[in-house]
């Protein structure tokens, strides 16, 4: 009961922060319309009884009441309605903005590796229509019950054995709600399952995996395999459903005997005279208000169960994961950045991919980090990013902790550009712009960052220059290789040139090795920049061995470092992946 009355809360709250007004009118203006419409029997009843009495002023005030709450009524529910709509769709767009700052926004990438957390995540990106509209939820509800309350105080006032009947309507209420919690239960139950599903689909309709699933004519193995996720999903979901159902069933058949065995009473009463004819259409009218306002409230309880489990899915998801504090207002400082006793297991993990890494980065240098596929290379990145905190151990920059300075300074302070790349589809100029936000829209800062990255002759190729918009998915989008991307990708990091500490993460894996020689240079050699601190990853040596020192990490610990003369001399694990690597791009190029 807790959760549901913090997640009313947090919609009720949503709803007057968006626009106070309209959720004022609105929550107003649900239980009175409720009760006007009961108030239509009142009416009838009166001028039945004033015409068969023959007693013209109960006949004229009925006609009168009739007529003003039905006027009221269409006027009145035509103008909640479209405040309603309005509304929804406000506090719909201001879920999507939480929501989309909540994943985005999030410090590190922990959340990723939990699959609860991706369950969770999963539903709710499924359900987050239902958010703008669980406000209405909770409007509706407040109408229909109005009506309810307003139609059994009559029914009371008209026989006191008619009290039973909306009594007999709590078990209605109570099964429709047993329902939904096992639907509810189901689906969280079929959460990872059901996200299985989905990422099955998202394959099968992804461009970048239609050559291997017709290469290796996958379509109907991907296609088996979600229809086989898809009927365990729905077996155990349906299930919930059936089991709900017959109770709900039951519940009806209990009020329909009581509603009918109550008119029943109410027409005898009229036979024997100890019953007005206006009190016979008085029932009769609640009876037909009361099973409305039931069968609404059943379904409006349904509705409002769901909507308020997504939004307890919302509280639980943001409510549990709120950003870590920053750090304060301090600014990182300069200086060498040092690994001290550094482990690290990624979330979930069983083993270590660090393990107690002592290393120093010295302050304007380019250091390398070399070695084979797992050796964690790509995890000291992630680290200095700020991606992931040390399982054990100590960063530290010009000898401050690190996980004590502010991470959105930090950040601002870092550029980076990562193998696994994300493809911007904007215009060419935002693309690359996004690197530093603040001088998007300087179109010198755009041009010189691409120079930089050597994608000067892809912008004069390109129909509209800086204004291109990319994405084949778009009208009159231009599609890029694989390659141009990682060009543009390396412009994008490019935005930031007074950078502490610049992060390539095999920023050239897509481009052939004298094109990637060629643009590492301008990373190894900066003479302007010897403030900034440069880490490269990169499988291939001999575009690395200028940086002034290169790391070898084998099995998550550090097993070599110096420059390459030096390395080569020791004739240890470095010198060996060099001379194999020259022998075959000498056996290539022959």
């Amino acid at each position: 009961m807790s959760r549901m009355g913090a997640a009313i809360r947090l919609l009720i709250g949503i709803a007057f922060r968006v626009s106070p007004w309209r959720s004022t009118v609105v929550l107003l203006l649900a239980p009175l319309l409720g009760a006007a419409s009961v108030a239509q029997g009142l009416a009838l009843q009166w001028m039945v009884d004033g015409a068969l009495r023959q007693q013209v002023t109960p006949l004229t005030n009925g006609a009168v009441l009739l007529v003003v709450v039905t006027v009221i009524i269409h006027q009145v529910t035509a103008a909640a309605a479209d405040l309603r709509t309005r509304l929804q769709q406000q506090v719909g767009l201001e879920f999507d903005r939480r929501l989309m700052t909540f994943f985005a926004g999030r410090a590190g990438l922990d959340h990723y590796h939990d699959p609860a957390f991706l369950d969770a995540a999963t539903l709710l990106r499924a359900r987050r229509g239902e958010l703008g509209n669980a406000f209405a939820a909770v409007v509706e509800n407040l109408n229909v019950l109005a009506r309810f309350v307003a139609a059994a105080v009559l029914l009371v006032s008209t026989s006191p054995v008619l009290a039973l009947l909306p009594l007999v309507a709590l078990p209605l209420a109570l099964a429709t709600r047993r329902q939904e919690r096992l639907v509810a239960e189901a689906e969280h139950e079929t959460a990872e399952l059901d996200r299985q599903r989905r990422d099955l689909f998202s394959l099968a309709s992804d461009p970048a995996a239609a050559r291997e699933l017709r290469l290796y004519r996958l379509t109907d193995e991907i296609a088996d395999r979600h229809r086989r996720a898809f009927a365990a999903v729905h077996r155990v979901r349906e299930n919930a459903r059936v089991r709900g159902a017959v109770a709900v069933m039951l519940a009806w058949t209990g009020f329909v005997a009581a509603l009918l065995g109550g008119l029943a009473i109410t027409l005898d009463g009229v036979a024997v005279g100890t019953a007005s004819p206006g009190e016979a259409v008085l029932v009769v009218v609640l009876g037909t208000r009361l099973t409305t306002a039931t069968t609404s409230l059943t379904q409006l309880i349904a509705w409002l169960r769901r909507s308020l489990d997504t939004a307890g899915l919302y509280l639980r998801l943001v409510g549990e994961r709120t950003a870590a504090a920053t750090g304060g207002d301090r600014d990182a400082p300069s200086g060498d950045i040092v690994f001290e006793k550094v482990s690290f297991t990624y979330p979930g993990g069983s083993s270590a991919v660090l393990d107690q890494v002592d290393l120093c980065l010295p302050a304007g240098a380019t250091v390398a980090l070399v070695g084979a596929n797992g050796a964690g290379k790509s995890t000291i990145v992630a680290l200095l990013a700020g991606l992931y905190q040390p399982t054990a151990g100590r960063i530290s920059i010009g000898g401050a902790d690190l996980a004590d300075l502010p991470l959105d300074r930090w950040r601002s302070r870092i550029t980076a550009c990562f193998q696994d790349f994300c493809q911007f589809e904007l215009l060419l100029r935002e693309t690359v712009g996004l690197g530093d936000v603040r001088a998007l829209p300087d179109s010198s800062a755009v041009a010189t960052a691409l120079d930089l990255a050597g994608a000067q002759g892809l912008v004069r190729n390109l129909p509209a220059g800086l204004d291109t918009q990319l994405g084949s998915a778009l009208p009159g989008g231009v599609d890029l290789s694989t390659g141009q991307w990682q060009k543009l990708a390396l412009a994008r990091a490019r935005m930031r040139p007074d950078a502490q500490l610049v992060l390539l993460d095999e920023p050239a894996a897509s481009l052939d090795p004298d094109t990637e020689a060629a643009l590492l240079a301008r990373y190894l050699h900066p003479p302007q920049q010897r403030r900034t601190t440069t880490v490269v990853v990169s499988h291939r040596l001999t575009t690395v061995r200028a940086a002034d020192l290169i790391v070898v990490l084998d099995g998550g610990r550090v097993v070599e470092q110096g420059t390459h003369d030096e390395l080569i001399e020791q004739a240890g694990r470095y010198a060996e992946m060099y001379a194999l690597q020259a022998a075959a791009y000498a056996r290539t190029s022959s």
